[in-house]
C-alpha cells in the first residue's frame, strides 16, 4: 500500500545564477532516520541539503496485510523541480514532477512554516489539536479523524495512519545541519530509464493565499488558502538554465524534454563506443571527449539531409551548449551520416566519446 498523501509547503529562494531557488526547510541540511511500526515495519532515511532544494528518501519496507507480505523498496530524490523515482524490485528510473516545488516560487514572500500549515488545514484536513515533545523538539500535534501527524519546522517527526491498515512512521534519529554526501542525491548505475509521467502529488497547482483574511479559532490561526484543479498542468517539459541564468527549453518528442544529466549519467554504463542507428523519435545521449554529457534528436531528415536538437550539460546541470534545429553537431566527438532509407542516422563515436540510443 502507498503511504497515505501527505501534501506539504515549505518557502524562500536561489539557483545557478539566474535562477530562484527556495528554501523549503529553516535549516540547511538533515539527515531524518525513520521506523515503520503496526502494520508495517522496515526503515526510511530521509536526507536533505541546500535548505530542502535537494531530498532523498530511501524507503525500505514491507507491509502485512491478510497473512500476506508487500514489500517497497524503492528511492525518491528531489531536486528543485524534478522527481526522481527509482523502483528495487524492477530496477527502473523515471523522472517526474516535484510535487510541491511548483507552489514554492508563488510564494516566497511568505516563512516556510506559513504555508506548509495553509496547506495542511486546507487541503488535507488536519487541525492543530495541540504540541507536544517528541525527540526533544517542541512539535505541533495535528489531527485528522482518526490520524495523527506531529511536525517541527515543516518537517515530519511522526504519523499515525489509519487507511484500510496502520501505519506508523516515526522519526528515531534527527541531525540538523549536518554534511551529507553528494551520492545520496545521484541516480545509481544499472537501472534503466522508463518512459512515462511520475507525478509526486499534484503538478502544477496554483496556490492563492491571502494573509489579509484570518480567522483563529480554537485550532490557532487560519489563513485563507484557494486552488483549483483546473490549474494542473502536464509534466511534458522542464526549464533549464545555463551558467549565466538565462532559460532554456529543450523542447522535443517524446521524453527528450525530460531527459537531463542526471539520468543520463545514471545510463553510462549503457553507453559505447559502438555505432548506433537513431530513429526520429528516439533520443541519443552521450558523453564527449572532454567529459560532458548530452542527448541529441532528430528534428527532421529527408532527401535533402537533416536537422538535430541537442543539448550539452555542464558538471552542475546547466546547459553549456544547445541547439534546436543544427546540421552541425559535435564534430569533434561524433559522425553523423543519413541511412540507405533516408529515415535514420547513423552516430559513429570519435576517439573515447561513447553514446547509446535511449529505450523509450
Amino acid at each position: 500500500m502507498k503511504k497515505f498523501l501527505l501534501i506539504f509547503i515549505l518557502l524562500t529562494v536561489s539557483l545557478f545564477a539566474g535562477e530562484k531557488r527556495v528554501k523549503l526547510f529553516p535549516f540547511k541540511s538533515a539527515v531524518i532516520t525513520y521506523k515503520y511500526e503496526a502494520s508495517f515495519s522496515g526503515t526510511h532515511i530521509k536526507y536533505i541539503a541546500d535548505y530542502g532544494y535537494k531530498q532523498s528518501d530511501y524507503i525500505r519496507k514491507t507491509e502485512k496485510f491478510g497473512g500476506n507480505a508487500d514489500t517497497e523498496f524503492e528511492t525518491i530524490i528531489r531536486i528543485g523541480p524534478k522527481a526522481y523515482t527509482i523502483n528495487y524490485q524492477d530496477s527502473t528510473v523515471a523522472v517526474g514532477r516535484n510535487a510541491t516545488y511548483g507552489y514554492y516560487l508563488l510564494n516566497e514572500d511568505r516563512t516556510c512554516n506559513e504555508v506548509s500549515e495553509a496547506l495542511l488545514k486546507a487541503a488535507s484536513g488536519w487541525k492543530l489539536s495541540g504540541t507536544e515533545r517528541y525527540l526533544q523538539k517542541d512539535c505541533k500535534r495535528w489531527k485528522s479523524g482518526s490520524n495523527t501527524l506531529l511536525t517541527w519546522k515543516g518537517l515530519e517527526l511522526k504519523s499515525v495512519i489509519n487507511f484500510m491498515t496502520m501505519m506508523v512512521e516515526k522519526a528515531v534519529k534527527l541531525e540538523i545541519n549536518v554534511d551529507v554526501p553528494q551520492n545520496k542525491f545521484e541516480i545509481p548505475q544499472g537501472f534503466r530509464y522508463i518512459s512515462g509521467d511520475v507525478y509526486q502529488g499534484f503538478s502544477g497547482l496554483k496556490l492563492r493565499i491571502d494573509s489579509t483574511e484570518t480567522r483563529t479559532d480554537g485550532d490557532g490561526k487560519h489563513i485563507k488558502i484557494s486552488f483549483s484543479t483546473a490549474d494542473l498542468e502536464s509534466c511534458n517539459n522542464f526549464i533549464y538554465y545555463t551558467d549565466k541564468g538565462k532559460e532554456v527549453y529543450t523542447q522535443g518528442v517524446n521524453d527528450y524534454n525530460k531527459i537531463d544529466r542526471l539520468i543520463i549519467q545514471s545510463q553510462e554504463q549503457q553507453l559505447s563506443e559502438n555505432q548506433c542507428e537513431l530513429p526520429p523519435a528516439g533520443t541519443l545521449i552521450f558523453k564527449t571527449n572532454d567529459n560532458h554529457w548530452g542527448k541529441m534528436q532528430i528534428k527532421q531528415i529527408d532527401k535533402n539531409g537533416y536537422e538535430v536538437r541537442y543539448a550539452v550539460f555542464n558538471d552542475d546541470g546547466t546547459i553549456l551548449k544547445f541547439s534546436d534545429g543544427s546540421g552541425d553537431f559535435l564534430k569533434n566527438d561524433f559522425n553523423l551520416a543519413v541511412d540507405d532509407s533516408q529515415y535514420k542516422l547513423i552516430i559513429t563515436p570519435k576517439d573515447s566519446a561513447i553514446c547509446s540510443v535511449l529505450d523509450w
